[in-house]
């Protein structure tokens, strides 16, 4: 059995800097590691070899320095490498990226394929899905554990979603991206990392791969960066030192009344958006696509949200918005809600094969109905299942395609422009595609909230069904997690985020009259949630959920990128840590450097006594 592992050389986010004179980001002197889930599927790899007969080959991508992560995965235990360097690859986008990739798997014969998850620099998940589709093998994303058969050729895996889990089968051969979980995080020993930089990288240039240059870096690329953004500061960082715990409160609960936190508005109006018009437009013109996702409760946030979003980009270029929902043979009754959030059409694909997600057959009939409707734009949700899908769809359409964009705009030539954060929402890069339909994949919790208007009625049309031949991939288990409502969480107009710096899961329960106080949700961190102590779907952050309550407080939180880039639209942060140096006082509105066992009884008898004299006033709860 052979087994290929992509992975990626990236810098350390946190050190990476904008230059606002020269409008540049500075990378020299930066360090660079392995990126974390790349490292994760490589582990996975070599532990599989050491009880299978198994060849383990290691691929990256990148300047001459990145063979200091294939030396990385030698030392781990791969048995080959290459490294595809050239000045060619320069500016490759994600499609461009998986192109080369596929290229030079394609030199060999393999049986599964890994990737991570993610990638921390450009924060996507684009280039596994996309090389899959290129080698026209399926695929399955998310994946936290990874089983293979006796025989080798059914891989069984537990894929992590964003409301629970499922446990899908798919024949080898196949792609898999893999997330925390899948294997433990090792680091080779120094003798065995010694011995990896001693061995020579073997390099693949764009011409071992293809005679036609133009496939690869800016030239064979679908999308294209323009002026960078700087993020500025939106915090007031006021730092609590030095405070007995009652002083701490005070100062706490003075500024949440002062912001207006403390009344009945900031629970229920704290996410309430305009009000989405009546009027339907006619389906005349462009078309921005949303493709909708529903779940337990009907449709998702995360769709109203793009609805909304979609709304403002037709009213710029004079078309409409079209929301495309695919599922079982009842999923046209989610035609009228889509309606009511701002939909003027909706295009059902209905079919029993659709009732549960698979790539290959939703991919299959968004990419038919793309090609024969040829909208301005198709937008998708940032979600697990909607990373896996663009992807796919972009890689078979050959089309340009934003991951987690943060924000659309539409430019004085009616060009989509979609604001992509990078390197720990440091900068703000604008993404055009050269290809039409723009496609992206949208962050949720990032965009208003449109409320819905009752009086609009979309008209449903039905949307043929494109199903390929032997589809190969079954969901053999769904289970939701039923300890936590993602509805609830989107919702949430407080969050309590607990941090491994409260010292254990036993200290859990005692956050629980600050969360009952203020009626809040509890969140976590990734560290958190790797720890066993709550949840992956209580996870905020990079890899974990976008949230926008109107308070989050943070206990023993350190507040690295991955966290914080999941909390960027609070509109108040408070953080009790006692270590001043934590990256999280950055992100925070008003900290507190104090031991949370101190700090936190106090805060929440402090707000109790405000809370009830609101109360007593007529202003409170």
């Amino acid at each position: 059995m052979k087994i290929a592992v992509c992975v990626k050389w990236v810098p350390a986010v946190a050190r990476i800097r904008f230059d606002p004179e020269t409008r540049r980001i500075v990378r020299e002197g930066v360090p660079h590691e392995l990126n974390s889930f790349d490292a994760l599927a490589v582990q996975w790899a070599v532990e599989f070899k050491n009880s299978h007969d198994v060849e383990v080959t290691a691929y990256t991508m990148g300047p001459p320095q990145a063979s200091q992560g294939l030396a990385l995965c030698l030392a781990k235990g791969a048995d080959r490498v290459f490294h595809l360097v050239d000045q060619a690859f320069a500016g490759s986008d994600t499609l461009a990226t998986a192109r080369a990739l596929s290229m030079a798997l394609q030199r060999e014969t393999y049986d599964l394929v890994l990737f991570g998850a993610h990638s921390h620099d450009a924060e996507t998940g684009q280039v596994g899905p996309e090389v899959a589709e290129l080698l026209g093998v399926p695929q399955v994303t998310a994946v936290r554990r990874l089983d293979i058969s006796s025989d080798d050729a059914i891989a069984v895996v537990e894929r992590q979603l964003d409301d629970g889990t499922e446990v899908v089968e798919c024949p080898l051969p196949c792609v898999i991206a893999v997330t925390e979980g899948v294997a433990p995080d090792a680091f080779p020993g120094r003798e065995a990392l010694m011995a990896a930089m001693e061995r020579e990288i073997p390099r693949l240039t764009a011409l071992d791969l293809s005679s036609d240059p133009a496939l690869f870096g800016e030239a064979g690329s679908p999308t294209w960066v323009a002026e960078v953004r700087a993020t500025k500061p939106t915090r007031d960082q006021q730092m609590l030192e030095e405070l007995t715990p009652q002083e701490a409160a005070t100062r706490i609960v003075a500024y949440l009344k002062a912001r207006g936190l403390l009344t009945p508005e900031a629970r229920h109006l704290h996410q309430e958006g305009p009000v989405t018009p009546a009027d339907v437009r006619s389906v005349e013109g462009p078309g921005v696509w949303v493709v909708a996702e529903h779940g337990r409760k009907g449709v998702t946030s995360a769709t109203r949200e793009l609805l909304g979003a979609a709304h403002t980009v037709a009213d710029a270029i004079h078309g409409h918005v079209v929301a495309v929902v695919l599922g079982g043979p009842n999923v046209g009754s989610y035609a009228q809600e889509l309606g009511h959030h701002g939909a003027d059409a909706v295009y059902v694909a209905a079919a029993a094969t659709l009732a549960t997600y698979t790539t290959q057959a939703y991919a299959s009939t968004l990419s038919a109905a793309i090609e024969h409707h040829q909208p301005y734009a198709v937008l998708v949700p940032s979600t697990v299942n909607g990373r896996d899908l663009a992807a796919r769809v972009a890689a078979r359409l050959r089309l340009g395609l934003t991951g987690d964009c943060i924000g659309l705009e539409v430019d004085g030539h009616g060009r989509l422009v979609q604001l992509k954060p990078a390197f720990g929402d440091n900068v703000i890069a604008p993404i055009l595609s050269k290809t039409t339909p723009s496609m992206a994949t949208v962050r949720p919790g990032f965009l208003p909230l449109p409320q819905p208007n009752s009086a609009r009625r979309a008209r449903a049309i039905s949307l043929p069904v494109d199903l390929p031949e032997g589809l190969s991939v079954r969901v053999l288990e769904s289970t939701p997690e039923e300890s936590v409502d993602v509805a609830d969480l989107d919702n949430a107009w407080c969050l309590v985020a607990v941090g491994k710096g409260i010292g254990g899961p036993e200290h859990i329960p005692a956050l629980d009259p600050l969360v009952q106080a203020l009626d809040a949700q509890i969140v976590c961190t990734r560290d958190v949630v790797e720890a066993g102590w709550l949840p992956k779907q209580r996870q905020v952050g990079l890899t974990g959920r976008s949230l926008r309550p109107a308070l989050y407080i943070g206990v023993g939180v350190r507040g690295d990128f991955n966290h914080v880039v999941g909390i960027q639209r609070a509109g108040t942060v408070v953080a009790i840590n006692n270590n001043r140096r934590s990256p999280i006082f950055r992100h925070a509105d008003i900290g507190v450097v104090a031991d949370w066992q101190d700090a936190v009884p106090v805060l929440v008898e402090t707000l109790k006594q405000e809370l009830d004299e609101a109360s007593r006033r007529g202003l409170g709860y």
